[in-house]
C-alpha cells in the first residue's frame, strides 16, 4: 500500500482547524503531519522538510504572514512541497499569477459554506504531485450521509462546541458573536441534521448524537475539539 500524502495545515481559528483535521482523519491517503495556528509555529518546525503539501488559510492574522508568504517561505525549504491556498476570497488572478511564477504544484481551493472533503483531498493528492489546481467547492451530492456537508463553517464552529456541552450563551462568548446569532444558526442546524423529527425528540441531542456520527467524532473525544 502506498504511504499516504503527508498533509501540513495551518488555519488560525483553533475551532475550525481541529473540525478540519477531524474531518480529514477518516481519509487513509492523506496523513496530516503538522496542524498550527500561525505561521510562526510551522517554520520553527521541521515539518515541511517532511510534508508533501500545504494546506494553507490565505489570512492568518495581522501579525502573521499570509497564507501566500508562508508558501513560499516553505518552499525555500523544500522546493517540491506542494501549496493549497484554502481561502473564503476568490482570487483568480492571484492564482494564474502564482501559478505561472512557481510553474506547478501551487493551488487554490475556495473555503465555501459547502465543504467538498473529498475534493479538498483531491486537490491536496494532486498538488502534492505536481499539479496546480484551481477549485471552487461544489455542494457535494446530498444523501443520509453527509448533511453536516450542508452546515457553514460558522454551524461547524458551533457544533463543535455544542459537543461539549455548551450552552448557546457559552459558546456565543467563546466565538465572539451574539447568542441570537448562536441560536439562529443552532435552528438552522437542526433543520439539517433533524429533519424529520419524531414528536417530542430532543433536537439538540438528536443533532449532537448526529454530527458527531456524520464527522466521526467519538464521545470520548468530544472534549478534545
Amino acid at each position: 500500500m502506498p504511504r499516504p500524502t503527508r498533509v501540513i495545515y495551518v488555519e488560525n481559528d483553533p475551532t475550525l482547524r481541529s473540525m478540519m483535521v477531524r474531518a480529514l482523519e477518516p481519509y487513509s491517503e492523506i496523513a496530516i503531519v503538522f496542524a498550527a495556528g500561525s505561521s510562526e509555529e510551522v517554520l520553527a518546525s521541521e515539518a515541511a522538510s517532511v510534508a508533501d503539501v500545504a494546506l494553507l488559510d490565505l489570512a492568518l492574522g495581522a501579525q502573521s504572514l499570509t497564507g501566500v508568504e508562508l508558501g513560499l517561505a516553505l518552499r525555500q525549504m523544500n522546493e517540491n512541497i506542494g501549496v493549497v491556498i484554502y481561502s473564503q476570497h476568490v482570487i483568480p488572478d492571484y492564482v494564474r499569477s502564482m501559478q505561472e511564477h512557481l510553474s506547478q504544484a501551487w493551488s487554490f481551493v475556495e473555503k465555501s459554506s459547502d465543504i467538498n472533503f473529498d475534493g479538498l483531498v483531491r486537490v491536496l493528492k494532486e498538488t502534492a504531485a505536481g499539479k496546480s489546481v484551481t477549485q471552487a467547492n461544489a455542494k457535494p451530492p446530498e444523501s443520509a450521509g453527509d448533511r453536516a456537508r450542508q452546515m457553514s463553517e460558522r454551524q461547524h464552529a458551533i457544533m463543535a462546541l455544542a459537543v461539549q456541552g455548551l450552552d448557546a450563551p457559552a459558546i456565543a462568548e467563546r466565538l465572539g458573536i451574539a447568542p441570537v446569532t448562536v441560536r439562529k444558526n443552532l435552528s438552522r442546524v437542526y433543520e439539517i441534521l433533524v429533519p424529520d423529527p419524531s414528536p417530542g425528540t430532543d433536537l439538540r441531542t438528536s443533532a449532537v448524537l448526529r454530527y458527531m456520527r456524520e464527522v466521526r467524532i467519538g464521545i470520548g473525544s468530544a472534549d478534545a475539539l
